[in-house]
């Protein structure tokens, strides 16, 4: 049987036409943004990246400046404000009590507090969240079949409320959005066990069977953390090493 010409014509084109109008529909969704969000947006590598983080923007909402990870500047500071020394004396508690139940192993814990720089750095690089964008490109194309080909502001507020009800499956995104990490606040720790130099449980997803529960490093990391400022550990995606900080509040920062 063949085909009509134009129908031939229309299934080749289609996924061209569908992808230009995925970048003009990622413009007019986030053509309201903060700067700072515009800005790392255009730090990061190809639209179906984009997309995914511009999808994180949307659904972060009128909090997302709130939430925004913190400029060199502000790093500075707080790593010489009493809320710095109030976290690292949290964590040498918590370190205390590992090692008194775990005679022969310690906690590291990375306090740094993670730069926009690197956050996007390890967007762009990330794996998964490379097969997660994909799979939401491919959506965004399904979605925009029966848009207009060019978005006027009935469908640009419809397109945002696809971003922001899409899920990925079958897992969360590994990765915090850049900007929205908790770690480019110092709001959550990474833990890793050792044994003198050695990393026994590394802050790796694929050691999370194998080493965090199969040795139960991950009940063990969590028992020590039973009434401290440390909540969690990370559920979505499964971070067993991951906690976050809750500091204690103080009148010179109340905001906090």
């Amino acid at each position: 049987m063949r085909l009509p010409l134009a129908f031939l014509l229309i299934a080749c084109l289609t996924p061209t036409l569908s992808f230009a109008s995925a970048n003009e529909y990622l413009l007019a969704v986030t053509h309201d943004l903060p700067a700072d969000a515009k800005a790392a947006l255009q730090q990061i590598d190809g639209s179906p990246r984009q997309l995914l983080a511009a999808r994180g923007y949307l659904r972060a909402g009128q909090q997302l400046q709130s939430r925004w990870g913190w400029s060199a500047e502000e790093i500075r500071t707080y790593e010489n404000s009493p809320e710095h020394r109030d976290l690292l004396d949290e964590i040498a508690t918590v370190r205390a009590r590992f090692e008194a139940a775990n005679p022969g192993y310690s906690l590291y814990a990375n306090t740094t507090t993670r730069s926009l720089d690197l956050q996007v750095q390890r967007w762009n690089s990330n794996r998964s969240i490379g097969v997660i964008a994909d799979r939401l490109v491919q959506a965004v194309k399904r979605e925009l079949i029966a848009y207009p080909a060019h978005p006027d502001a009935k469908a640009t507020l419809r397109f945002a409320d696809f971003l922001r009800a899409w899920r990925p499956a079958p897992a969360a995104a590994p990765l915090a959005v850049p900007g929205l990490s908790l770690h480019g606040r110092s709001r959550a720790i990474d833990f890793q066990i050792t044994q003198g130099t050695r990393i026994v449980a590394p802050t790796e997803i694929a050691k999370v069977s194998t080493v965090w529960r199969a040795q139960g490093w991950a009940n063990r990391l969590a028992a020590v953390m039973r009434d401290t400022r440390f909540i969690g550990p990370l559920q979505s995606p499964n971070e067993p090493w991951h906690y976050e900080y809750a500091p204690r509040l103080r009148a010179a920062n109340a905001k906090e």
